[in-house]
């Protein structure tokens, strides 16, 4: 792991973790307000957005290799299949 820095790119902190985490899992549940609260209670709403971004491309891509199709082909698939199909 690389030192730490202040770039949430290369280090995300544990407040950003645990934002994403938590409006990963209201959004989930269907929760707006619960996801609302954990948006704004961090209030580095660009770090949040762009650190979930990254967590959904690694979730993508394991869940990939597990099923034992290649990364590439299965963002094609999910961009064919649309949003009805995706989880």
């Amino acid at each position: 792991m690389s030192a730490p820095t202040d770039d949430p790119v290369q280090a995300p902190t544990t407040e950003l973790f645990h934002a994403a985490l938590d409006m990963a899992q209201a959004a989930k549940a269907g929760n707006v307000s619960g996801w609302l609260a954990s948006r704004y209670s961090c209030g580095k709403f660009d770090d949040v957005a762009f650190l979930m971004s990254q967590m959904l491309g690694v979730l993508i891509e394991n869940c990939a290799i597990a099923r034992g199709v290649h990364p590439a082909d299965a963002w094609n698939e999910l961009r064919e299949q649309g949003v009805d199909e995706f989880g």
